[in-house]
């Protein structure tokens, strides 16, 4: 279920300042496709089962504090069900906030650059996390999107999931700039 909810996030990215180094690269060849191999890998291959392993870590979590036991099958309107649906929920969304703040540029750590260096995007994520919120604790949003509040401990775990979820990808970021930089060296 996706809910749209990086939306305006990603948006944001749109008005972001152009990289300055950007006009100092080569230009890509003439046939080199924009959806390209190495983008593709990175978004389906690396982030997305990232963004997976978070949201179904929280979703697994929230059945384990109900004393769920593997096999058992919960009917579609079980509350541990609807508060397990909607951890992952909200791990998808938090993996999500951390994303569009890793996105502002392919090989820059996201620490480069300020995090309320754009009010755009902090508006954005700030409507992205109420949206959330009200979809999680508001009497509307649960019978709109069939979800139910969970323990607020799970929070925690989301957001160290989302964190580290970040972390990985910094690391990534990091490896790429080291073999670019040992490369540019030859």
């Amino acid at each position: 279920m996706d809910l749209g909810t990086d939306m305006l996030p990603a948006l944001a990215l749109v008005a972001e300042k152009p990289d300055p180094e950007v006009m100092r690269q080569p230009p890509r060849p003439a046939r080199e496709r924009l959806l390209s191999w190495p983008l593709l890998a990175r978004a389906y291959l690396w982030l997305g089962p990232l963004q997976a392993a978070v949201s179904l870590t929280a979703f697994f979590f929230v059945l384990h504090l109900g004393n769920w036991d593997y096999g058992q099958v919960l009917p579609v309107q079980d509350p541990l069900y609807l508060q397990a649906t909607t951890a992952c929920l909200a791990g998808i969304v938090m993996a999500q906030v951390i994303n569009v703040f890793l996105c502002r540029h392919p090989r820059v750590s996201a620490l480069a650059f300020p995090l309320l260096g754009s009010p755009l995007l902090v508006t954005g994520v700030a409507l992205e996390l109420g949206l959330l919120l009200a979809i999680v604790y508001s009497a509307p949003g649960n019978a709109l999107f069939g979800t139910q509040a969970f323990p607020v401990s799970v929070w925690g775990l989301i957001l160290a999931l989302a964190l580290i979820f970040g972390a990985l990808e910094e690391g990534r970021k990091g490896l790429v700039r080291r073999w670019m930089s040992g490369t540019a060296r030859r």
